[in-house]
């Protein structure tokens, strides 16, 4: 999380702690205390999502590399006895679209190839499920076919996950900012003048305001 960030909220803390330990003085000013009730919702708001970003991992837990050695070794056994299958029932088609080379599947297919293979390669061997049964592919296999496809396809899918939710995130932070920002701009500043003879108050709620505004800001 930029520092910008983390400042400008707790500056908005700030300012808001301010005017919760002063609140028995807003009692006259019922549009105070609707103005404070919402600065504290936009300011909770905020905490959360500032503690949600900050629990999206960078990097995701498991290992790539060893999830593809995984998948190739599988998608290999797997392919091999559908070779020797399409040979014998002379199924042409079939035997184009194999891929039982290890160099093909372990490094030259990239990623999302290699999971449409292994994906397609699923999807032939189900429907002729029992005559491969005869040359050796097992129900064990095609369950751990699919497992490793899904474990793989978890693994390269879940950063660009992890991305979009950590933009999106930091996205509605900057939104509940600049909302905190035309709150207390448009309604807590001039509304603070009703009280600028009580000086403790005044004063101590302009101290806290004078480190509220951004870089991009004039300050209040």
């Amino acid at each position: 999380m930029k520092k910008s960030i983390t400042a400008r909220h707790n500056a908005n803390r700030q300012v808001l702690l301010t005017l919760k330990s002063n609140e028995s003085k807003f009692s006259g000013v019922p549009v105070m205390a609707a103005v404070i009730s919402k600065l504290e919702e936009l300011v909770n708001e905020t905490s959360s999502l500032l503690t949600k970003v900050e629990g999206i991992p960078a990097r995701t837990a498991g290992n790539k590399d060893i999830a593809r050695a995984d998948l190739v070794a599988i998608a290999l056994k797997v392919s091999n006895v559908v070779k020797v299958y399409a040979f014998i029932a002379r199924n042409e088609n079939l035997s184009s679209f194999l891929v039982t080379a290890e160099s093909d599947l372990s490094r030259n297919m990239r990623q999302q190839e290699l999971l449409d293979y292994t994906k397609n390669l699923l999807a032939h061997i189900a429907p002729i499920a029992l005559e491969l049964a005869e040359y050796g592919l097992t129900d064990a296999m095609a369950t751990e076919l699919d497992t490793e496809i899904n474990d793989y396809e978890a693994l390269i899918t879940e950063p660009r996950q992890l991305i979009s939710e950590r933009k999106t995130t930091n996205e509605l932070i900057e939104d509940r900012m600049d909302e905190i920002y035309t709150l207390l701009i448009n309604q807590t500043d001039p509304l603070m003048e009703l009280f600028i003879d009580d000086q403790e108050l005044y004063l101590s709620y302009k101290s806290a305001r004078m480190i509220v505004d951004p870089a991009t800001h004039a300050n209040s």
